[in-house]
């Protein structure tokens, strides 16, 4: 009889340190939002970004997420620092035959990885919303910056790194 009472201690023991273990392996609540922008004259643009619901419980429940990184001389989060809710965002740009053109991956796990960045999305309704900076910013590189309240422009680095409007996104 004490033989089973030390195996039914043992097996519960060796359950619960199993289950303890399994808990801690299981991802945070992790989740993925998609959107599309299409411009005036054709151009998409495609946007692929991850948050971590656990991380700020204020700004999930505001259904508001916001990243701002340095832009001049007013930092806010700046580059090379973790964003406090996103884990990652990938915008991605198709030129109007549907070719993609360029590509770049603005957070990587929780890190601004440009110096000009800025990202407000609103959960409930799907969409951007306020101040937007997303893509490249160096010379050859395209990005889409502007007001989402009002209207967007697809911008192109020239090679001597003056910007050009190549188009608009209107909301």
């Amino acid at each position: 009889m004490v033989n089973y009472q030390n195996f039914s201690v043992k097996l519960i023991a060796i359950l619960a340190i199993a289950l303890i273990n399994l808990l801690e392996v299981i991802p945070a609540a992790a989740t993925t939002e998609n959107f599309q922008l299409n411009s005036s004259q054709g151009y998409r643009i495609e946007t692929s970004f991850n948050y971590d619901e656990t991380k700020n419980i204020d700004a999930i429940a505001k259904r508001t997420l916001w990243v701002i990184a340095k832009r001049g001389q007013s930092p806010i989060t700046e580059h090379g620092k973790e964003a406090s809710l996103v884990d990652s965002i990938r915008v991605s740009f198709y030129n109007p035959e549907g070719k993609l053109i360029a590509s770049y991956d603005n957070i990587i796990d929780g890190i601004i990885q440009n110096s000009y960045f800025e990202f407000n999305y609103d959960l409930n309704n799907k969409q951007l919303i306020g101040k937007v900076d997303l893509g490249g910013e160096s010379a050859g590189e395209i990005y889409l910056k502007g007001d989402a309240d009002q209207e967007l422009s697809l911008v192109l680095i020239e090679p001597s790194g003056e910007e050009r409007v190549i188009d608009q996104v209107k909301m």
